[in-house]
């Protein structure tokens, strides 16, 4: 099973209270374990505010760009997935018309308003150790399914409502409790 360019969308029962409601994009999943960058959660800083504490001047159309939690593992570093097909110095292609981008640079082509294409930012990721990702599936906690990029990046209160859509449910069809047939 190889989950890379796929939502995880978080079960009603889900039992870390960290991930409530997360929805989830999977980054790179093999072997090793797998990271992806939670989509949902907004941050209490702006893009504006991050701009400040590395010292470099943003126009103003960007400023107020909201950043979101990415994830409990390595919150104080910046997750940037963007689309596009310009590349830069720590960029991960997750498909030919998305990437994931952890360098500063991105962020002085962002303030300067040279990055041409949508873009979200966040703070943290998730992790999963091998076969941890696999077992919590296999556990209820989690749904996966496609991938809809525009959901990506749309700044909405209720993706996660939206990413059961793409699957078909809705959430008052979903019970607090799973179970295997």
């Amino acid at each position: 099973m190889n989950l890379t360019n796929q939502f995880l969308i978080a079960q009603p029962n889900m039992p870390d209270e960290r991930f409530t409601e997360a929805v989830i994009l999977i980054c790179e999943h093999n072997e090793h374990g797998a990271m992806g960058i939670r989509v949902n959660q907004l941050s209490d800083i702006d893009f504006g505010e991050l701009l400040v504490g590395l010292d470099i001047d943003g126009y103003q159309e960007v400023l107020n760009q909201p950043i979101f939690d990415g994830g409990p593992v390595n919150m104080e570093c910046g997750f940037i997935l963007h689309r596009g097909e310009k590349q830069f110095d720590s960029s991960l292609q997750i498909t030919p018309s998305l990437s994931l981008t952890t360098s500063k640079d991105i962020i002085r082509a962002i303030a300067s308003n040279n990055l041409k294409g949508e873009w979200l930012m966040t703070l943290g990721c998730a992790t999963w150790d091998a076969g941890q990702l696999e077992q919590e599936i296999a556990d209820n906690d989690w749904l996966s399914g496609p991938v809809d990029e525009n959901l990506v990046f749309d700044l909405s209160e209720d993706k996660w409502s939206q990413a059961l859509g793409l699957l078909g449910i809705k959430p008052h069809q979903l019970v607090n409790t799973g179970g295997h047939a």
